[in-house]
């Protein structure tokens, strides 16, 4: 078989445009990594607000500055799991070995 029988390329096969399949994990990766940080940014000060100026973590506690920062924390943290959720993040987790917590 000549060298160049062997690099034709087969009319039968069709090529495919992969280049936004690509930019797209891509993209998505970088929001993942992005939600990612800022939840464990909010997590850490949720934790200081609990630990060092002794907010209540119960949602019907009374309202003090800590309460309600550490009420605002949460809703943030919600709306962070929800687009960790769009971009699928347990499948992009399980693939670059980040593990997720239950918020």
């Amino acid at each position: 078989m000549a060298q160049s029988e062997r690099f034709e390329p087969c009319e039968s096969i069709p090529v495919r445009d992969t280049g936004h399949m690509v930019d797209d994990t891509a993209r998505d990766l970088a929001i993942y990594h992005a939600l990612k940080a800022a939840d464990e940014v909010a997590a850490a000060l949720q934790t200081h607000l609990i630990e060092e100026h002794g907010a209540d973590p119960e949602r019907a506690a009374p309202q003090s500055p800590s309460t309600n920062s550490l009420k605002l924390l949460r809703q943030a943290r919600e709306r962070l799991g929800e687009g960790l959720r769009a971009v699928e993040a347990d499948q992009i987790a399980g693939s670059d070995g980040i593990s997720l917590r239950n918020h």
